[in-house]
C-alpha cells in the first residue's frame, strides 16, 4: 500500500510539472538567443547599434554564440522604455569565460547598463575577485585568476564555492523581486541578500563591457542566450532555463583544445612591428568553401569554430616584448577544397601586411610578431 501511495505522489507531481510549465515570455524586455545574429527576439525591438564582437558557431551542437577578446569588443544597444526593468529584474545568460580582467578592480563586464559603479537605476552582470579579496583589486593589488565569483548589482559579501573556470560553460541568473537579491549558477542559488534596489536609467546596455572610460571592465569569453525580465523569476522558471541545455551542448563544456599540441606549428612569417597592439583581420583565400578555424593567441584562445568567409573577422592583439606573440591558426576542418587556407592581413599603425597562412591536418599556420 504504501508503494502505491508514493507512486501516486510521485505520478501527481510529474503531472503538475508537466501541466504548469513556466511561461519564459512574460514580462520578457529582451531576449538574444545569438541564433547566428545579435537581434532581440523579445518583440521589443531593442537591437543593438554597434556590435563588433565575433560570432562563432559549434558544428557538433549547432549552436551559434559571441566571443568577446577582452580588449576593444562589445555589442550596444540603445537605451529605450522597455529596457528599464522598474524595482524587478531577472537577468539571465550563458557564460564561458576564457580570461580575466586585469585593470582596476579586475571585474569582467559580461553585461551592463548604467556604467562601472552600482548607481541606484544600474544593473549588471559581471565576475570578479572582489568577494574573495574583500574588494582589494581596486587598491592596486593583482588580479586574482583562481578565485572568482559571478555577482549582480545586488550581492553579498562572502565569496563562495566553487570558483569559476575559464574554457567552462556557466548558466548565470540573477534576480532581483524589488527586496532580495539572488543569484544562481547552473540552477544553484549561490547568495540571497537584502538588497533594495530600482532598475531603470538613461544609459544604453552593454555586452561584453561597462560604458565606463575609467572602469571598462572588458569582458573576455563566450556568451550565448541573454535573457532580462522585469519580474522576479521563480525557481521553476529558472530550473527550466538552466536545463533547456541540450545533451550536445553539455558535451562540449570544456572546450580547451589540448588536441593541438599533437600538430607541428608551420611558421608562414614573422613580422617586426613598430606599435605594442596591432589588429589582425581574418578572410577565407580564395573560394569560399566551409573553412572553420580556432585561433590562439599565446596559448590563449581568441576563437573558436570561426567560418571563413570573404568578410573580414578583426582581432586587436597586444604585443609584448618578452612574450612570443605566437598566432596560430589551427584547421577544424579542410573545407570542400583542403587544405585550410585564409588570407591575414595585419595592420601596424599605416603599415599593413598580408600573409597567406594554410594549415592542414598535421599543422598548423603560424605568425610570430616581434616588437621593433
Amino acid at each position: 500500500m504504501l508503494i502505491k501511495i508514493k507512486a501516486f505522489v510521485l505520478l501527481l507531481f510529474s503531472v503538475q510539472f508537466c501541466c504548469a510549465q513556466p511561461d519564459l515570455k512574460k514580462n520578457l524586455l529582451a531576449w538574444y538567443p545569438f541564433n547566428g545574429n545579435a537581434l532581440d527576439e523579445s518583440g521589443n525591438n531593442n537591437n543593438p547599434v554597434f556590435n563588433n564582437a565575433t560570432l562563432t558557431y559549434d558544428k557538433e551542437t549547432h549552436q551559434s554564440y559571441y566571443y568577446f577578446n577582452g580588449v576593444d569588443q562589445f555589442i550596444r544597444i540603445p537605451n529605450s522604455s522597455s529596457l528599464n526593468a522598474g524595482n524587478q529584474i531577472t537577468i539571465s545568460a550563458r557564460v564561458m569565460p576564457t580570461g580575466f580582467y586585469h585593470g582596476v578592480c579586475h571585474a569582467s563586464s559580461v553585461i551592463s547598463k548604467g556604467g562601472g559603479n552600482y548607481n541606484m537605476g544600474n544593473y549588471a552582470l559581471r565576475f570578479d575577485d572582489a568577494l574573495y579579496s574583500e574588494g582589494a583589486g581596486c587598491g592596486g593589488y593583482e588580479c586574482d585568476s583562481l578565485h572568482q565569483n559571478f555577482r549582480g548589482t545586488g550581492t553579498t559579501f562572502k565569496s563562495y564555492t566553487p570558483y569559476i573556470n575559464k574554457f567552462q560553460w556557466y548558466q548565470v541568473v540573477y534576480t532581483n523581486d524589488g527586496e532580495t537579491a539572488k543569484l544562481y549558477v547552473d540552477c544553484q542559488l549561490k547568495y540571497a541578500v537584502k538588497f533594495l534596489e530600482t532598475f531603470s536609467n538613461n544609459e544604453d546596455l552593454f555586452f561584453g563591457k561597462s560604458d565606463d572610460q575609467f572602469f571598462p571592465f572588458w569582458f573576455k569569453g563566450y556568451l550565448d542566450d541573454v535573457r532580462i525580465y522585469n519580474r522576479a523569476l521563480d525557481t521553476n522558471a529558472i530550473f527550466a532555463i538552466c536545463h533547456s541545455i541540450t545533451e550536445n551542448e553539455k558535451r562540449t563544456d570544456t572546450v580547451k583544445p589540448l588536441h593541438l599540441e599533437k600538430r607541428m606549428n608551420k611558421l608562414a612569417r614573422e613580422i617586426f612591428v613598430d606599435h605594442d597592439s596591432v589588429t589582425v583581420s581574418l578572410y577565407d583565400n580564395g573560394i569560399v568553401d566551409g573553412d572553420s578555424v580556432t585561433l590562439l593567441f599565446n596559448k590563449e584562445i581568441l576563437t573558436r569554430h570561426l567560418l571563413l568567409t570573404e568578410k573580414a573577422v578583426s582581432f586587436k592583439i597586444k604585443i609584448d616584448r618578452n612574450s612570443p606573440n605566437e598566432l596560430i591558426m589551427y584547421a577544424e576542418n579542410m573545407g570542400t577544397i583542403p587544405p585550410n587556407t585564409a588570407l591575414m592581413v595585419i595592420y601596424d599603425g599605416e603599415k599593413r601586411y598580408e600573409v597567406n597562412v594554410r594549415s592542414t591536418e598535421d599543422t598548423n599556420g603560424t605568425v610570430i610578431f616581434k616588437l621593433k
